[in-house]
């Protein structure tokens, strides 16, 4: 039986990145993967989403000619189909994948397994390959990094009328002319707004009363506005009751309200939260404790099993890329050293963006969330519009705004949130100076090039020092007087 000093399972953002690390350090390391190395993110997740929105973008763009300057220009399909935006979505995740393959990683000295993982005790693992044959290998630590799929929503008879998921849609041929999409979440607003902009008629059903539940109120509404303003049409606080197929069309009947009513579309897009890809591991007979949301870690990302370790959307934690990275980042550390260069987690400053157009960008509290723990009066916000600043006008970006949430005397920024152009680009400005745990005003004495967007955030700091100079006014006015 092999014997390993790590085994990663799961071959994602986390996985790569832990044994392809632990690797170079001079550990033993063997990588278990079912299908493909680049997991959700390269193949159904970021990479495919963000080449594809790229696209819808482009497609926006050209019905705005008039805006730059020139005449409006006929919008048609590279080969007449909705083929041609797969194709080039296909060929971006061949390129980038490039980065994701075996060879890279065998280099470092890393074995990659090609098969289906099982545990069979708390140090042994029982890989099956796709002949059949079936093989047992050891470690003394393992990393569970398995992502995660989407969540399905126990709905009557939506299995039989059949639907897509972001495992599906990229690879669709045809652009289908009537789209309802089930959540109204980043997903479900980044695919449905491009859908939109191709030529779909594109309707979002969300149970909750808000888009985006997870941001800022005020974000929530300007998102909305800027949907609707896109024709894509929005039914919140909306529950779906049953899917059917009728006459080749799929109907959904939904309620708002006590009211129900009927929607025909062409296909039905699935975008309601994800889960985890547990169920065959046997992590029972690894004594690792999860339920059916993630698997249970510690602050060191160690499971109940305390050689084994998790990463990535497994842990429930975050479900984005660059989070799996930071907890592969630490699980190295914590996998392979000593407790002086052990490393805890810290979840205290984590940015994400909703890459709709104009993308949504956040770090930290919200005002609301900022309230109820500092109590109102102990909360200060700052907020400036996108149509204030020089840059997004010369571009023709003016929706959105930037709302910076501080607290106390010293206005230490709490918390950010961007919606507008490149907001996921300017974001990263807020987090540093969360991260060094500084005051507002630092943004507005720091230089900015002129004219950029990042200047929202500078006068954000701006308008600050203003607040807190203002408090001298009465003691100026009277010096002035003296002066005089």
């Amino acid at each position: 039986m092999d014997n390993y000093d790590l085994i990663v399972i799961g071959g994602g953002s986390a996985g790569l990145v832990v044994a392809g690390g632990a690797a170079q350090l001079g550990a033993r390391v063997a990588l278990v993967e079912k299908r493909a190395l680049g997991g959700d993110c390269l193949y159904t997740g970021c990479v495919p989403s963000k080449t594809f929105i790229r696209s819808a973008r482009f497609a926006a763009e050209v019905r705005r000619a008039t805006a730059f300057g020139f005449a409006v220009n006929s919008l048609a399909f590279k080969d007449g189909t909705f083929a041609s935006i797969s194709d080039r979505v296909a060929r971006i995740i061949e390129a980038v994948g490039e980065h994701d393959k075996p060879q890279r990683f065998e280099a470092w000295g890393v074995k990659v397994i090609f098969a289906t993982p099982r545990f069979l005790s708390p140090y042994e693992l029982e890989l099956t390959y796709n002949d059949g044959s079936r093989m047992a290998v050891s470690g003394k630590r393992f990393c569970i990094s398995t992502g995660s799929r989407p969540a399905v929503p126990p709905i009557d008879g939506l299995k039989e009328t059949g639907f897509i998921t972001n495992e599906e849609v990229f690879h669709l041929r045809k652009l289908p002319q009537r789209l309802i999409v089930l959540g109204g979440g980043p997903i479900g607003l980044e695919l449905g707004q491009s859908f939109a902009r191709f030529g779909s008629e594109v309707t979002i059903v969300e149970m909750d009363n808000r888009l985006l539940t997870k941001e800022d109120e005020e974000v929530s509404a300007i998102v909305e506005e800027i949907m609707r303003g896109e024709r894509v049409a929005i039914l919140l606080n909306t529950k779906v009751v049953r899917a059917a197929t009728v006459n080749g069309q799929k109907l959904l009947t939904v309620e708002t309200d006590g009211y129900q009513r009927e929607l025909k579309a062409d296909e039905l897009l699935v975008s309601t939260g994800r889960r985890p890809n547990i169920e065959t591991l046997n992590l029972e007979a690894a004594g690792v404790e999860f339920d059916n949301k993630r698997i249970f870690t510690d602050n060191y990302l160690r499971t109940s099993a305390r050689h084994i370790f998790a990463a990535g959307d497994v842990t429930g934690h975050f479900p984005f890329t660059h989070t799996a990275a930071y907890e592969a980042s630490v699980v190295i550390r914590n996998a392979l050293f000593f407790w002086p260069l052990r490393q805890k987690t810290d979840f205290r400053v984590v940015p994400w963006t909703t890459f709709t157009d104009p993308e949504v960008a956040r770090v930290g509290l919200t005002e609301k969330q900022a309230k109820a723990q500092f109590g109102e009066a102990n909360v200060h916000i700052y907020r400036t519009n996108f149509a204030d600043n020089d840059r997004a006008q010369a571009e023709e970006e003016t929706k959105g705004f930037a709302k910076i949430v501080c607290k106390g005397r010293k206005d230490e920024i709490v918390g950010a949130h961007v919606v507008g152009a490149h907001a996921g680009e300017l974001i990263h400005e807020v987090v540093l100076a969360m991260k060094q745990r500084l005051s507002i005003s630092a943004l507005g004495s720091m230089i900015h090039v002129y004219p950029t967007l990042t200047q929202v955030n500078q006068q954000a700091g701006l308008d600050a020092i203003l607040k807190k100079l203002l408090g001298y006014k009465n003691w100026l006015s009277y010096y002035f007087r003296i002066w005089r």
